[in-house]
């Protein structure tokens, strides 16, 4: 049972070859959901949007696809095969397609940008912009535009890049030059800071908070440069030089894969110190860190966690290492508490009572705005900023002989354009409709 404050981490299994994805508890061995639709064989996993439910992944065709966790469903997401490497941020993935157009696919709709000089690395960012890197004369072109415009709104130009590195709050892109360290602003591509480097660097990761970064070279020991302090700060010690790093999302640990046979040494942020060190393999899946302190490697054909301080096994899954994994945070499987269908009730004390006729609604047809006696329930299925792309969705979803309406609100001075289906007369109804779909939505009481 899932109970507690704040996510569950939650580890997904795709398996090797395609088929039913299944989902786990961290903590339990025993299956937790299934998907209602097989997934195809995945290349990789590419993120995952908390508040919709979907997670987005790519098929070894090189197709984007969507795994909705709240009905189980699988779809393909447009009909470009998407080329070099594929990024998502929220419900879009981004990549380029076969002519090298920049390609953006949603649940909702595909859009196109030609860019001027060939992409070679896209930065989606949380805000809604997409930086595109192109290689130019010697050197990197960076682009910054907000789809679905394709106005360029800033540009910069740099010595070659060789790795690009975005903050998790998306404020800063972490440029690597031959013998920079570059820190540029996402917002209008102005550069921020620059630290000289030494020796050549391989690799690099970032605090969730963007408040460290570090880098791996040769040296038998981590690098680590304070944004703040703009300079670099502290080294760590290792058994070797680092070959790769990933960052627990929490910023509680960072893992670091150094030259066999050291294995996969586990770093406590706080101390800046290696804690333990696991024997398992280095994938793009697998190792991953839980809230709980575990870190979850693939070796010996199982899918074994153990934990993070004392290197303890705690639990192992076998047979189960030619499989994908991926571990997200989400509190969506929990079981909805009945309170929160009850209706509010007050309790009446002598001075409601003086006001009861003040208060009294007059019989007949109901006033605009007057409350009504009787519940109904609406489906929500987006809060767009584009009015175009919420009529076009509104156009699409149809269930029962009914179809969604758009609904026009005010967010911080902005209009915003919400895609509304119902009302209904129960929760059951509604809840019903929106199985009917087939789309992701959400349940509010009252009619907006």
């Amino acid at each position: 049972m899932l109970h507690g404050v704040g996510p569950d981490a939650i580890l997904l299994r795709f398996p090797a070859a395609g088929g039913i994805v299944s989902a786990y508890t961290a903590a339990a061995d025993s299956v937790l959901w299934r998907s209602r639709a097989p997934a195809p064989t995945l290349a990789a996993v590419l993120g995952f949007d908390d508040f919709s439910g979907l997670v987005l992944a790519r098929d070894t065709s090189g197709h984007a696809l969507s795994l909705d966790l709240r009905l189980g469903s699988v779809e393909q997401l447009g009909t470009a095969a998407l080329q070099g490497e594929v990024r998502s941020e929220g419900t879009a993935a981004f990549g380029r397609d076969s002519t090298g157009q920049v390609v953006r696919v949603t649940p909702v709709a595909t859009w196109t940008w030609a860019s001027p000089t060939p992409a070679r690395q896209l930065v989606p960012l949380p805000d809604g912009a997409l930086l595109v890197l192109s290689e130019r004369a010697g050197g990197t072109m960076i682009r910054r535009l907000i789809p679905p415009d394709t106005r360029v709104t800033d540009s910069l130009e740099l010595p070659a890049a060789r790795r690009v590195l975005r903050t998790a709050a998306g404020d800063r892109l972490w440029v690597l030059t031959d013998g920079e360290l570059l820190a540029i602003r996402t917002r209008d591509l102005t550069p921020a800071l620059t630290i000289p480097l030494g020796d050549p660097v391989g690799v690099m990761e970032a605090t969730p908070s963007g408040d460290r970064l570090f880098l791996a070279s040769d040296r038998d020991a981590l690098r680590v440069i304070d944004r703040f302090a703009e300079r670099e700060q502290d080294q760590i010690p290792l058994p070797g030089p680092a070959t790769a790093l990933r960052m627990d999302p929490d910023g509680t640990y960072l893992l670091v894969r150094t030259e066999a046979p050291a294995g996969i040494q586990v770093v406590a942020i706080g101390t800046m110190r290696v804690v333990t060190s696991v024997a398992g393999e280095w994938r793009d899946d697998l190792p991953v860190v839980t809230p709980q302190g575990r870190v979850v490697v693939a070796r010996e054909g199982a899918i074994v966690i153990l934990d993070i301080v004392t290197g303890r096994e705690i639990r192992r899954l076998p047979d189960s290492a030619a499989d994908r994994w991926h571990l997200l945070r989400w509190n969506g499987f929990r079981p909805r508490a009945a309170g929160l269908d009850r209706p509010v009730a007050f309790e009446e004390d002598d001075s409601a009572s003086t006001m009861e006729g003040a208060m009294a609604v007059p019989s007949g047809p109901a006033m605009p705005g007057a409350p009504s006696a009787a519940a109904s329930w609406t489906l929500s299925f987006a809060t767009l900023i584009d009015q175009d792309r919420a009529r076009m969705m509104a156009r699409e979803i149809s269930v029962e002989g009914r179809t969604a309406r758009v609904l026009v609100g005010d967010r911080d001075g902005a209009p915003i354009f919400r895609v509304l289906l119902g009302p209904y007369d129960s929760r059951e109804a509604a809840e019903r409709a929106g199985m009917l779909s087939g789309r992701a939505y959400w349940v509010f009481e009252g009619t907006p």
